[in-house]
């Protein structure tokens, strides 16, 4: 090791390391292995490193090896036999650019993966560069073979050369795994440039040879999520309800988007169980309440493009006979979409209900919200009328519910509002003012007159006594806000 150069041994640090060190974390390695008997170590490696063409510096401070740049190669070129024949490369109209356009024949230099120097020559009145017959030999390049060329420095006239196969290894075996330990040490979203820059360990101004893989696999791994444009984060920092609703709509395989139904069954409120059937699967989800209790068969199918309609399903006498053994109440079968008019007379005919998973979607969301009883979900399964028109009639119902809710938080937060000493409100100018409160419940339609009394009755009755009626008709809260909604709490609770 004492005959070994300061960048010799800094070398095999970073080759140890597989990544860009910055020069000081490199130092403090190399001290260990080499001591430098100068007052400025981190200086000398510097600058040792500085003048060794093995290294180029990847940001300010942070060294890499000129090998591992072979990622910046963006130009793909396909090997024709003319090209092994001879060991030459045609300039394209594309490549051109990035290629000296002196009219005499110019020297060039080609770095491999390894980082050996193929000296080749540019010749740009016949529009060729040769000299790459040995690297061909080396690499067993064959015809139509893809390989890639990037720029290093063209006024030094420094070039990548690549295999095509050679750019795949990386991004297989280690980039999503690296993607995934940026983003959950960084524990926030990130812009895939910012992805780019750190998975690659480069200065990203353009796309490389694997900028496109890292697109693909923010895409098309289930690991990631696009939180908004061009910003990616982690699944497993979604909701649970969240996580339901992606996997909805992002299951690419029949298991797992019957695993997906089951699992959204289950937070609906259901008991559920598997039932294999030959090729295909079933969900038994058994409604479990104390007044006639139910039991749906859930069959699913995706269809074989995402975002197309499913236009036949093969299985509907399987999907009877499970009912039958099972005495179960209702059929059901669930996809993307429907080809409605090759499906409405044979699942009427098997009484079959037919939901789509926007559908499903609005469900969990409404769900997570204010939960749904077994009792209301059953009248979505009711073949009588279309699943739409059920779901309306279900949401129809809910908004009720949620009107009310609503009405109660809105009184109580604009009687807090009104200082007692200073506003007695009555029913009318109660509703007046809160109409002005308008909610994302409400959704711009008025509260009238008669359900403001009504809700104030309620709420100044026993046990409740939350508001008062003074002699004059004006309405006044009892407690304070905060001991309101503890009365509430604490009411609902004695009930339970």
């Amino acid at each position: 090791m004492k005959h070994k150069s300061v960048a010799d041994v800094a070398y095999e640090i970073l080759i140890k390391h597989k990544k860009p060190l910055h020069y000081r974390k490199i130092s403090d390695e190399l001290i260990k292995i080499k001591p430098l008997k100068v007052k400025e170590p981190y200086y000398a490696v510097n600058a040792s490193m500085s003048g060794d063409k093995r290294f180029v510096r990847v940001k300010r401070g942070i060294w890499g090896l000129l090998k591992w740049k072979y990622r910046d190669a963006n130009v793909k070129y396909s090997v024709t036999s003319y090209c092994l024949k001879d060991g030459t490369i045609f300039l394209t109209s594309y490549m051109r650019p990035f290629f000296p356009r002196d009219s005499r024949e110019m020297d060039i230099f080609f770095i491999d993966k390894e980082g050996c120097e193929i000296e080749a020559k540019v010749n740009n009145e016949f529009n060729y560069i040769t000299g790459i017959d040995e690297w061909y030999k080396k690499k067993r390049i064959k015809v139509n073979d893809v390989i890639y060329i990037g720029l290093i420095d063209y006024d030094k006239r420094k070039y990548f050369l690549v295999t095509e196969e050679e750019t795949q290894v990386e991004p297989k075996a280690e980039l999503k795994e690296k993607v995934y330990k940026i983003l959950e040490e960084e524990g926030h979203s990130m812009s895939y440039h910012q992805i780019c820059e750190r998975a690659l360990d480069v200065e990203f101004n353009e796309k490389n040879l694997f900028s496109d893989y890292i697109i693909h696999l923010l895409r098309d791994e289930a690991n990631f999520i696009e939180e908004k444009e061009n910003h990616w984060g982690l699944f497993d920092w979604l909701s649970e309800t969240k996580k339901l609703q992606r996997l909805l709509f992002d299951s690419k395989t029949y298991d797992k988007f019957m695993n997906t139904l089951r699992k959204i069954f289950d937070f609906l409120g259901f008991e559920t169980s598997i039932i294999h059937q030959e090729k295909t699967m079933y969900i038994l989800a058994h409604a479990k309440t104390d007044y006639k209790s139910y039991s749906v068969v859930v069959g699913g199918k995706l269809p074989k493009e995402k975002g197309k309609i499913i236009k036949k399903y093969e299985y509907w006498k399987e999907m009877e006979i499970i009912k039958k053994e099972n005495k179960a109440d209702y059929l059901v079968l669930i996809s993307t979409g429907f080809d409605y008019d090759h499906f409405n007379e044979v699942s009427d005919v098997h009484n079959v209900v037919l939901i789509e998973s926007k559908w499903i979607d609005t469900l969990i969301n409404e769900h997570n919200h204010l939960p749904f009883s077994l009792n209301e979900l059953k009248s979505i399964f009711l073949p009588d009328n279309s699943t739409e028109s059920n779901l309306f009639q279900l949401m129809q119902r809910r908004n009720i519910t949620c009107r009310l809710i609503s009405l109660i938080k809105t009184i109580l937060n604009v009687l807090k509002e009104s200082p007692q000493k200073k506003l007695y409100l009555n029913i009318e100018s109660l509703t007046k003012i809160i109409n002005q409160h308008n909610d994302d419940f409400l959704k711009n339609e008025e509260f009238q007159e008669y359900e403001i009394e009504k809700v104030v009755n309620i709420l100044s009755k026993e046990p409740m006594n939350i508001l008062q009626k003074t002699d004059m008709g004006n309405i006044v809260m009892n407690y304070s806000l905060e001991l309101a909604k503890k009365r509430l709490t604490k009411i609902i609770d004695e009930i339970f």
